[in-house]
């Protein structure tokens, strides 16, 4: 027995000898069984070699045609079917058609087209799954509408499984027998292997034709500009020193200047709002002494530049009188517009123009570098700021840590400023151009609960620190913006308390209809009582006081008495504006006044009365707002 084990006998061979043997020996049974493994042992090693022969193939070949005969062929050979064939999906036509095939006979099968869901294969193509039938004819899973090709080819035991390419099925791979019988898990993991081994030939195949079709471009490029010498002198050294600026981690400045310097000309960059960021050259482009576009072309060119749709963005040439030539170009990056390149020469030429170009790809990718770095800081900045303001706070000592690494010392006097605008569609810029205080002042900013959150080092004076920003705020966006400032001595918790009296400043000056002002707590007169517990009860039991019993009527019968009151008062008392601005009769209004007359008494529309309830009504709406 050991001797026909080592001699990898035939299995005829086991079954003379056991006849030697006594019958139900266990020596036979037990051979056998060796036999059975030491088989699987090599029809898996010989699989595993196909595997690697075929891995072989996909590194040492670009001939996508030779790489899938090979597949098909050790299909074929590995399954010991009588058969094998590939077929891929035409997505124009939305069908599969016959790519490879081993071992088929019929012209027709050769030429074969599936649609979706036909047959085996359209199935397995429309799915995604493997199918194998041991009898496709019996068979009634199948959409039978391609019975006489297969017929005609004789096949009847066949496997499919999917050749899959990021996620889609690009194909099917096939193996066949002309008799019936079923085929195993190990057989059907084994196509799939090969099938695997196929997809990966289509890709390389793809980007093999993609790199081809590049280099040709790039030859083409080539031939374009050795027509002209020295147009390819002046680009290659712009591009070297771009890449280097790009590299070194330079800036808009080095590139205008490198510009200005390479093409002997004046390069003017602007931001999407149309606002200079920086120049160089020496033709100076716009004027501070007319920086409308009405009185200033180059400013007119630029914001038409960042206006323009997506289909019409490209570069223009403008003639400007008292100027060169000029050749106006955005920064683009997908559909957005990240600003524009003005460049000024006399004699602008076709090469003039590509090389401008050329630098407005340089500059989308230096500012979306620096626009994912800036992204990434205010994501780290706004996580921790979350955390700080959190109500819960859990982890004071990494709060701490963390800002100390973001360079703001909280156990240090911090001023907290929270600016907001009326649209929310100002967020980010609030958010970009208060970066530019931060990073002046050595503070952090993010955006916290719809507001823009600065943290500033030092505690002078927050009234007129939250002016300055709302100033500067205001005139970048062009809206007002609100800012509320307060300050404190240093610590996590006296930091959160702080922000919290910012915002409560910041609503209250909204309220107050100060629109595009800057204030603190001290800022705030009477109002500033509202930032103590004691101070704000004082502030209720007054408000109830005064209009506590119109107040107490408009909530037992829903009415608008406090509104209609406040609505008078904003009016100056005149009856017909007032009644204008509620959308109501004026014999309403005056019903409206009776009643409040017959609550507050005859007093509250005159002289000490009438203050009073004023000013008890505008301190119910702050203490609402805070």
């Amino acid at each position: 027995m050991l001797d026909l084990l080592l001699a990898e006998a035939p299995e005829r061979a086991f079954e003379a000898l056991s006849s030697r043997l006594p019958d139900g020996h266990p020596l036979v049974e037990k051979a056998m069984r060796l036999r059975g493994v030491l088989e699987q042992h090599r029809r898996r090693e010989a699989e595993l070699a196909a595997l690697y022969e075929t891995a072989g193939d996909l590194s040492s070949t670009r001939d996508l045609e030779a790489v899938l005969q090979s597949i098909v062929r050790r299909a074929r050979a590995l399954l010991h079917t009588d058969a094998a064939y590939l077929m891929l999906h035409d997505e124009e036509r939305g069908d599969t058609f016959m790519r490879v095939t081993d071992g088929i006979r019929t012209t027709e099968f050769q030429t074969a087209r599936l649609d979706m869901g036909a047959g085996l294969g359209g199935l397995v193509a429309k799915s995604g799954v493997p199918y194998s039938t041991a009898d496709y004819f019996a068979d009634p899973r199948f959409n039978h509408t391609v019975d006489d090709v297969v017929g005609l080819e004789g096949l009847i035991a066949i496997q499919g499984v999917p050749l899959t390419r990021a996620g889609r099925v690009i194909g099917v791979l096939f193996a066949a027998n002309r008799r019936a019988r079923p085929f195993s898990q190990e057989e059907v993991a084994l196509l799939i292997s090969l099938a695997n081994h196929a997809a990966i030939a289509i890709e390389n195949a793809s980007l093999f034709q993609e790199l081809h079709r590049a280099l040709s471009e790039l030859t083409h490029a080539n031939s374009v500009i050795r027509e002209n010498s020295l147009s390819v002198e002046r680009a290659a050294a712009l591009h070297t020193k771009l890449t280097t600026i790009v590299l070194e981690g330079g800036g808009m400045p080095d590139v205008a200047a490198t510009v200005a310097q390479v093409l002997d000309a004046s390069l003017a960059v602007f931001d999407p709002r149309g606002q200079q960021v920086c120049a160089a050259g020496p033709v100076t482009l716009t004027s501070d002494s007319a920086p409308d576009a009405g009185a200033c072309p180059v400013r007119a060119a630029v914001r038409q530049a960042c206006r323009e749709s997506t289909a019409r963005r490209r570069t223009h040439r403008l003639a400007v009188d008292g100027l060169p030539s000029l050749c106006v170009t955005p920064i683009v990056a997908g559909t957005d517009v990240l600003g524009v390149l003005v460049l000024a020469r006399d004699g602008l030429d076709d090469s003039d123009v590509r090389s401008l170009e050329r630098v407005a790809l340089v500059t989308a990718l230096m500012l979306l570098n620096e626009r994912s770095l800036t992204e990434a800081e205010h994501r780290m900045r706004g996580e921790m700021l979350d955390d700080l303001l959190s109500p819960r706070m859990e982890d004071v000592d990494g709060i701490r840590r963390r800002a100390a690494l973001m360079g703001l010392v909280l156990d240090q006097p911090v001023t907290v400023l929270v600016a907001r605008g009326r649209t929310s569609d100002l967020r980010r810029l609030l958010v970009e151009e208060a970066a530019s205080v931060a990073h002046q002042n050595q503070g952090i900013v993010a955006e916290h609960a719809g507001s823009t959150v600065l943290l500033l080092p030092g505690d002078t004076d927050p009234g007129a620190r939250a002016r300055d920003l709302s100033s500067r705020l205001s005139h970048t966006s062009g809206v007002p913006v609100t800012v509320g400032g307060a300050a404190c001595a240093g610590g996590v918790p006296e930091v959160a308390a702080a922000y919290r009296d910012a915002a409560r400043c910041l609503e209250v000056l909204l309220t107050l209809e100060r629109d595009g002002q800057g204030a603190s707590p001290a800022d705030l007169g009477i109002y500033g009582l509202l930032f103590n517990q004691s101070g704000r009860e004082e502030l209720e039991r007054f408000v109830q006081t005064q209009i506590g019993p119109l107040l107490d009527y408009d909530q037992q019968r829903h009415s608008e008495l406090a509104r209609t009151l406040t609505t008078y008062f904003q009016c100056d008392g005149n009856l017909a504006r007032t009644s204008a601005a509620l959308y109501v009769h004026v014999n309403t209004l005056y019903q409206r006044l009776d009643r409040a007359t017959q609550l507050l008494g005859a007093g509250w529309r005159t002289g000490d009365g009438a203050l009073q309830v004023h000013l008890a009504l505008k301190l119910r709406q702050v203490l609402s707002a805070s």
